[in-house]
């Protein structure tokens, strides 16, 4: 498999973040997908590297980070442009 090709994993985190109305946490994108942390983290990351997700952390007081994913150039839906 070449690199710039999207499988199923990465297809499925596409479809989650483009549902979704905000950036979502590594843990909450696994958790709607049905595969580990981990699974994601790594495809999220493959995403980020071919500049289609875009990262965010934040580093909150108790000392645990969490990382939101959202997708690069994610077009407005239909239902905004509607009245």
């Amino acid at each position: 498999m070449e690199d710039e090709e999207l499988d199923r994993i990465d297809e499925l985190v596409i479809d989650i973040l483009t549902k979704s109305d905000k950036p979502l946490t590594t843990y909450k994108i696994a958790k709607e997908a049905g595969v580990s942390w981990s699974t994601v983290n790594i495809h999220c990351y493959r995403l980020k590297s071919m500049d289609m997700l875009r990262e965010e952390v934040v580093n909150h007081e108790h000392g645990r980070k969490r990382i939101y994913w959202e997708l690069v150039g994610k077009t407005p839906k239909l239902s905004e442009y509607i009245d």
